[in-house]
């Protein structure tokens, strides 16, 4: 049988080929899935930024920060989960006066042409738990761009019979202060759903 990362190496270089074709003008830089997944969570993300693709890893510098804050709230190491993002290469605009790259949130053509690989990506890593962190990954795997995390942060869902919690991007907070409380109290809702539902998490120091 086929080893999951070979699995995923072959569905990494499709999806640069055919993304590649999409737009041959566009200078695609990619960043793919970091983590062993060890607890079976697997957590998705908007896109990469400039940080990330400079260190080739999804959730560095800032947002890096927030998200280990994140984890060590739920009691979990970076390679107890696997971190991906819906859309995986970075999106980006070009300042017209001084040439240079900036971050943008992907487009709704970007997310469905990359949703493929993001669907295939958790049929190959069946996680028990998927963590959607802002809006575009919640649009991606509900298939509705109509959506909004602000109306579906926290709340218990599922992704083809896998258990889904939508919350806000750690990067969120950073901006708007008046999330973090917001963002603490969905958290809580996850580590309840962990520490029900993950036998291995009743023995973790720190839980008990």
């Amino acid at each position: 049988m086929e080893k999951t990362a070979d699995r995923l190496k072959k569905l990494y270089e499709e999806y640069i080929e055919k993304v590649k074709q999409s737009n041959k003008d566009y200078d695609f830089q990619f960043v793919f899935s970091d983590g062993l997944m060890r607890k079976g969570i697997m957590l998705i993300g908007e896109a990469p930024g400039k940080d990330e693709v400079a260190q080739g890893k999804p959730f560095v510098g800032m947002a890096g920060a927030k998200l280990k804050e994140f984890m060590e709230s739920l009691k979990l190491e970076r390679d107890d989960i696997l971190v991906t993002n819906a859309v995986k290469y970075r999106p980006y605009k070009i300042n017209p006066k001084s040439g240079k790259k900036s971050n943008r949130t992907p487009t709704k053509k970007e997310i469905q042409l990359s949703l493929y690989c993001l669907e295939k990506e958790i049929e190959i890593i069946k996680p028990k738990l998927i963590l959607t962190l802002g809006n575009v990954p919640l649009r991606a795997l509900k298939k509705d761009f109509t959506l909004n995390i602000g109306q579906w942060h926290g709340k218990q869902t599922e992704y083809k019979g896998i258990t889904h919690f939508p919350l806000y991007h750690p990067a969120s907070v950073i901006y708007n202060k008046s999330l973090q409380s917001v963002f603490e109290q969905d958290l809580e809702a996850v580590k309840q759903y962990i520490l029900l539902h993950f036998l291995l998490y009743f023995v973790m120091p720190g839980y008990m």
